[in-house]
C-alpha cells in the first residue's frame, strides 16, 4: 500500500494506464512474484515462534465466507476448512441472495457436515463486503477471538489458520497470508502475493476498524489500508505470513479483474483521506449489514 515512485513523478492520465498495461501483459506480475517470493523466504528465515505451547488451541477463529452463485466450488472450500490443523473454528457462510435454485439445498448440505458450520441467506443482494459484515453480526453468540474471511471458490491449505496464529503470536493485530492464484481447475500456478480477503484479525483489531466499507469492489484492500494507518499508534500490528496458505481461482470476468483503473485511483484517494484523519475517525462505527434468514 506504499505510494509508488511513479505516482510522484507522472500524472494520473499517464501513470495509471501504464501500470494497468504492465499488469495485464504479465510484466509487473512476473517481477512481483519474484519480489514476494523473496520477501516470504526472508520472513521464514527470520521467524522464531514465541507463541506458548497449546495457547493457539484456545483461540477460536470465526471464518466468514460470503457466497454468491458458486455452488460448484463451495463444497471444496468447506472441505478445506474441515481439514484445518487448527480445529477451534466456526464457519459462517453468508449467501448473498444467490439466484442459483440449488443454493438452499447445498447450504443445508454444508451446514450438516459439521456442527461448527452455520449458513445464513441474505434477503437481498448487497455485495461481498456487506455480506461479510452481516456474517460477523450474525455470529454474535460465538465467543471468537479472531476473525478471517475466505471466498467460496478458494481452497485453504490445512495449516492456514495454525500458521497465521503462530506468526501473529498472540499479538493484537492482523496478518496477511501468502497466497497463490491458480487457473480455474487449481492445476496451473499463477501469481503469488500477500492477500487481503483471508487476512486474520484479532478481535481487538477488527473491532477498532469496525468492519468493511459498503463497497462493491476493493473493500478488503481498503480495510488493509485502514488497518495499516490504525496500527501507527502501536496498539495493533500488521504482519505477513510466509507459508502459502490459500489457493485462489482465476475466474475470467470476476470482480478481481474489473475496473482496475477506477479501483487503483479510489484506493490512492482513500490513502490520502486516511492520512488526514485521527485514529478515532477511522473506525466504521455503523458497518452496513442487512437482513437474513438462517439456512442451517
Amino acid at each position: 500500500m506504499k505510494v509508488s515512485l511513479l505516482r510522484k513523478i507522472l500524472p494520473d492520465f499517464l501513470r495509471v494506464p501504464a501500470v494497468i498495461f504492465l499488469r495485464k501483459t504479465g510484466i509487473s506480475t512476473w517481477f512481483q512474484n519474484k519480489l514476494y517470493a523473496r520477501e516470504a523466504a526472508v520472513l521464514k528465515s527470520d521467524f522464531r515462534s514465541t507463541l506458548p505451547p497449546d495457547s493457539a488451541s484456545k483461540m477460536k477463529v470465526l471464518i466468514v465466507c460470503a457466497h454468491f452463485n458458486h455452488t460448484e466450488f463451495l463444497p471444496g472450500c468447506v472441505s478445506s476448512i474441515l481439514s484445518q490443523t487448527h480445529t477451534n473454528w466456526h464457519l459462517l457462510i453468508a449467501d448473498d441472495n444467490s439466484t442459483d435454485p440449488d443454493t438452499t439445498s447445498i447450504l443445508l448440505d454444508q451446514s450438516n457436515r459439521d456442527p461448527r458450520i452455520e449458513c445464513i441467506k441474505l434477503n437481498e443482494n448487497t455485495g461481498a463486503y456487506t455480506a461479510r459484515n452481516t456474517g460477523v453480526y450474525a455470529s454474535q453468540n460465538i465467543d471468537w477471538t479472531h476473525v478471517t474471511f475466505i471466498d467460496p471458490d478458494d481452497v485453504a491449505h490445512p495449516n492456514w489458520l495454525q500458521h497465521s496464529l503462530d506468526v501473529l503470536a498472540g499479538r493484537e493485530g492482523s496478518i496477511r497470508p501468502y497466497i497463490r492464484r491458480y487457473d480455474i481447475a487449481l492445476k496451473k500456478p499463477l501469481q503469488a502475493y500477500f492477500g487481503h480477503c483471508p487476512t486474520l484479525h484479532s478481535r481487538f483489531a477488527w473491532e477498532r476498524a469496525g468492519g468493511f466499507l459498503s463497497l462493491r469492489r476493493s473493500g478488503d484492500s481498503e480495510l488493509t489500508l485502514r488497518l495499516s494507518h490504525l496500527s501507527k499508534d502501536g496498539l495493533t500490528v500488521n504482519v505477513k505470513s510466509f507459508d502459502e496458505s490459500i489457493m485462489c481461482r482465476h475466474i475470467p470476468g470476476s470482480a478481481t479483474h474489473q475496473d482496475l483503473t477506477s479501483r487503483k485511483l479510489m484506493l490512492e484517494k482513500r490513502d490520502d483521506e486516511l492520512k488526514g484523519m485521527n485514529i478515532s475517525e477511522m473506525k466504521i462505527t455503523t458497518p452496513t449489514i442487512t437482513t437474513f434468514k438462517n439456512c442451517s
